[in-house]
């Protein structure tokens, strides 16, 4: 059901001296660079924020504080990942700061992102396909249940099973341990698995999405 989407093709092809030149440029407030670099990675950062925090109206306003975030600190990067990565870092620490508001807050994400842009139809409009709108409402119980999931936990296990990070790379995605990661996804796990049990129709959806 969640399957890693591959980086942009432009931004998956630039070599570590292009990324180091591209920064150098940020770092100068290059019009031109700030604009190549949001054109570049926009879609990479979309992709990371919406997985880790499932439908929510908040997400153009977290992609651009995730580019504000990056610009501020674009003076350290030093070039020991790809811009990709680093920017991947950046949205996990901004994703982590509003999953910790909401959980404050014990708000509860209802709405769901249409993929087709603003002026889409709604989820409910009888114009959509049925199987479009169960989908809807399945990733809606999904993020329902994620929910419960702390949000240290929750980050590590999305970037692990529905991202395909390894152990090692969540690790740095997260600023922690490995041994704190695998801590992580292992409790993560557990609550899962103890969330689905009380809903076996996801549970089995699910399962089908691995199968």
């Amino acid at each position: 059901m969640l399957s890693r989407i591959p980086d942009e093709r432009d931004a998956s092809a630039a070599t570590p001296a292009a990324d180091a030149a591209l920064a150098q440029r940020c770092r100068r407030r290059d019009r031109a660079a700030l604009d190549e670099l949001y054109r570049r990675h926009v879609r990479g950062v979309e992709r990371v924020l919406g997985r880790l925090l499932g439908p929510t109206p908040d997400l153009e306003d977290l992609v651009q504080t995730t580019f504000l975030e990056a610009l501020r600190g674009i003076g350290g990067y030093r070039g020991e990942a790809r811009l990709s990565t680093w920017l991947a870092r950046v949205a996990v620490h901004v994703a982590h700061h509003h999953l910790r508001g909401l959980t404050r807050r014990r708000a509860r994400l209802t709405l769901v992102r249409d993929p087709d842009g603003p002026g889409a139809p709604d989820a409910a409009d009888p114009r959509l396909a049925p199987a479009r709108v169960e989908a809807r409402a399945d990733l809606r119980r999904l993020y329902a249940v994620l929910d419960t999931i702390p949000p240290q936990r929750r980050i590590a296990l999305l970037l692990h099973l529905a991202e395909g990070y390894a152990v090692d790379e969540v690790a740095a995605l997260t600023g922690t341990t490995r041994f704190a990661t695998r801590a992580r996804l292992a409790l993560a796990r557990r609550q899962l698995r103890a969330a689905l049990a009380a809903d076996p129709e996801l549970r089995a959806l699910l399962s089908e999405g691995d199968a």
